[in-house]
């Protein structure tokens, strides 16, 4: 595959009227234009078989990684059928996202193994349609109860060794994170444990003090969940859960930029405090995204998505209705953020979070081949994922016969 003419945003800045090259669903050259085709001859080598799409008027971005979703597309992750599962990631394909990981709700032990199981039984035996699935995020069930949220309390308990073992058993070894309270009891054991394991291991859904959180970021945790929700406030003799996560840099966090989760201010100030290297773009995805107001369901409760809002009856938040695309216009249009660094938060970022940033991430030469086509509204035109369309919509040019 070759791609040609579109702008190409790299770590090192925008390859104006570029070409990528792809072989083997990985990337394989990146030049401007005028160094690839001077003269005939050297234009030889990159016709023949390939497939060519004109990118000219485009920009060509690295492809996003959400690592927090609960579905999308009218799918849920505890839905538990393959076909779910693939739709959800078309899904969220069709707004740039090429990675993702399917995040469970608390629930009983036997339902989430089942869950996982399914999960990593799809990554193991499917090729990729959608979105490639990178891994599993377990929200929970070690959670604080009293800031569950739109977790079902009847779910969480307290934290487990061996219940996390027998979870990363039925997962095929598939558990990326885990988002867990650190105050329960136990919690800096398995923190330590999951740590070992290869896990990554966020806070979230706490009433954790300052010190906690600061201990369980030197047992090993490295990130926090949804910022400033769910978690143990900012007080100037209290710091609390926001205020680890606002001054430590041990701790990268995610946010929902749907503009209902936070205020801009606080996203502001999170900004300033984070930056472009510490923060991930995350959705909270339920099975709304990407679908029309109406009811649906999060982990089998009832949700009512309103206005592009979604809410337990009750009124609370219950996860999101956004897309990775309209997180990103959001960063640039609210947060004065440029292009540069809004992709950033939603690929190079989360990609080095999770530990993968050596082939996800970024468009450099080596690196696999998950990239987005974008048109001057940052619509998304096309998705690639390993070198392969996950998405294209009907305004993308279609194999031109010549560079």
């Amino acid at each position: 595959m070759i791609i040609k003419g579109a702008d190409i945003l790299t770590p090192y800045g925008i390859t104006k009227s570029g070409i990528v090259v792809i072989g083997n669903g990985i990337i394989a050259r990146i030049s401007p234009m005028r160094d690839i085709c001077p003269d005939a001859e050297s234009r030889h080598e990159y016709e023949g078989e390939h497939e060519v799409v004109d990118g000219a008027g485009l920009t060509l971005v690295p492809g996003f990684i959400d690592i927090h979703a609960h579905g999308g597309g009218g799918c849920d992750t505890l839905d538990k059928t393959y076909d779910s599962l693939e739709r959800m990631c078309l899904a969220h394909a069709a707004h740039g996202t090429t990675g993702i990981l399917p995040t469970t709700m608390s629930g009983p032990a036997e339902t989430l193994k089942k869950s996982v199981g399914l999960i990593g039984g799809y990554m193991g035996t499917r090729a990729p349609s959608g979105a490639g699935i990178l891994g599993i995020h377990l929200e929970g069930p070690w959670l604080n109860p009293e800031w569950k949220g739109a977790q079902p309390v009847t779910g969480i308990r307290e934290p487990s060794v061996r219940e996390l073992d027998e979870l990363v058993e039925a997962s095929s070894g598939n558990i990326s994170m885990i988002t867990l309270a650190p105050e329960m009891p136990g919690a800096l054991d398995l923190i330590k444990h999951a740590v070992d394991l290869g896990i990554k291991v966020s806070l979230g859904h706490s009433s954790a003090t300052y010190d906690q959180a600061i201990a369980a970021a030197d047992a090993g945790a490295t990130h926090v969940t949804h910022a400033y929700n769910a978690m143990s406030g900012l007080h100037h003799r209290r710091p609390g859960m926001v205020g680890a996560m606002l001054s430590s840099n041990k701790l990268t966090v995610d946010v929902i930029l749907d503009g209902f989760h936070i205020h801009l201010a606080a996203a502001k100030i999170l900004m300033k405090c984070k930056g472009k290297d510490g923060i991930a773009l995350i959705t909270d995805a339920t099975m709304a995204a990407g679908m029309p107001d109406g009811e649906y369901e999060l982990g089998g409760q009832r949700v009512i998505c309103r206005n592009g809002a979604v809410r337990l009856p009750d009124g609370i938040l219950a996860g999101s209705a956004l897309t990775l695309d309209k997180a990103v216009k959001y960063a640039m249009t609210e947060l004065d953020c440029s292009l540069e660094d809004a992709i950033k938060m939603t690929s190079e970022t989360p990609a080095w979070i999770l530990g993968i940033d050596d082939k996800k991430g970024s468009i450099e030469v080596g690196k696999d081949a998950d990239l987005v086509l974008l048109d001057a509204e940052l619509q998304v035109v096309a998705t690639m994922v390993r070198g392969s369309f996950a998405y294209v919509s009907e305004d993308l040019p279609w194999q031109s016969n010549a560079l």
